[in-house]
């Protein structure tokens, strides 16, 4: 059987080890960090993970979007299987300054521009208010459902961290009992910025998780370029609220002025979420807070990089087939079982050519 290695274990690395394991190839996914990890650079448990529409303009945004309805499809299946977190529910977006809405982000379904009258008080700037059909997820709690899908479908995952995407295949080979790496076929680059790309970088953003409950997905962009988001976890996981994004900020620290802000604004958009009876209403806004935390958002400059090279295997005086799929930024849950389905097409294209 054929063997393709994986580099990453976030959710595009993980969505492409089960769609390749469905399809019957071996998969290795060799990663820094696996479900049930959390460290600031792995972005995925970390994620609010839900659905919100995009333009499609330009030729990357149509490919996106196409990607994105993949993904939508899938999730539809995916949400009647309790353990795996994900739940459609409704979705509310105010805008401040909106440009015109295109058909990419009216053909959704469910769909409806809101009446002024439905608009929260006292938010005189809101120029637009959208409702459509959303999906969100508990991000830690599908990572982990992912990786037990991967699992049932026979793959197999280490933990290491690489230097460069070559060395996946010497972490491989030296997991096998005779050091063999003949069968490997192609290796996947699901490493969020990628090794060495010029065109990658971080993008600091901090939440806040409380245990105040929301039934509907709110998110409020300011004039400034700013967003307030307020995401349900299903499964228990409280409710993700924020927040914030600072291009090539490497800063772990959290604000605590970022953390008020927040806290204010929220409570701000959505009254109902706020426990007026809480003793320490003045410090928190009427907030249980489970947890205030920093991740750093995996952005590349020109977005998605999702293409096929030849690279090197100096250990093995071979060329093997790399897949970049990598650099999704906020997207990646949107686009990820649209990028799963390309990367399977792609090896199955290349196992075809070489059968």
């Amino acid at each position: 059987m054929d063997r393709v290695i994986i580099i990453g274990a976030g959710v595009l690395g993980l969505s492409s080890a089960v769609e390749l394991s469905k399809h019957g190839y071996k998969v290795t996914v060799v990663a820094r960090e696996l479900p049930g990890d959390y460290s600031v650079d792995y972005a995925s448990p970390w994620a609010g993970a839900h659905f919100r529409p995009s333009p499609a303009n330009t030729v990357a945004e149509r490919l996106e979007q196409s990607l994105m309805r993949e993904t939508y499809r899938e999730f539809e299946k995916i949400a009647e299987i309790p353990e795996a977190g994900v739940n459609f529910i409704p979705a509310v977006e105010y805008f401040d300054a909106p440009s015109l809405l295109d058909s990419g982000y009216t053909e959704w379904p469910g769909f409806r521009i809101l009446e002024a009258t439905e608009y929260p008080s006292g938010h005189e700037s809101i120029r637009l208010g959208v409702t459509y059909r959303a999906w969100v997820l508990n991000s830690p709690a599908y990572l982990q459902w992912l990786q037990r899908q991967a699992e049932k479908y026979g793959a197999q995952f280490i933990k290491a961290e690489l230097g460069d995407p070559q060395q996946a295949v010497a972490v491989y080979r030296a997991s096998q009992p005779h050091g063999v790496a003949s069968d490997v076929i192609a290796i996947v680059n699901a490493s969020g910025r990628g090794f060495d790309d010029r065109d990658s970088f971080p993008s600091r953003g901090q939440f806040i998780i409380v245990s105040n409950k929301c039934d509907q997905t709110i998110s409020h962009h300011w004039a400034d370029g700013s967003s307030t988001v307020i995401i349900p976890r299903p499964l228990g996981g409280g409710t993700v609220i924020g927040g914030t994004k600072e291009p090539h900020d490497w800063s772990e620290n959290i604000s605590d002025a970022s953390t008020a802000q927040i806290l204010q604004r929220v409570g701000d958009l959505c009254p109902n979420m706020v426990d007026r009876g809480t003793a320490d209403v003045g410090n928190t806004h009427g907030f249980h807070v489970k947890q205030v935390y920093v991740a750093r958002r995996p952005m590349r400059k020109g977005g998605l990089r999702l293409e096929k090279v030849d690279l090197r295997i100096q250990d093995l005086q071979a060329t093997l087939p790399l897949i970049h799929c990598y650099g999704a930024g906020a997207s990646g849950y949107k686009v990820s079982w649209g990028v799963a389905k390309q990367v399977n097409e792609i090896v199955s294209h290349m196992s075809t050519i070489s059968g």
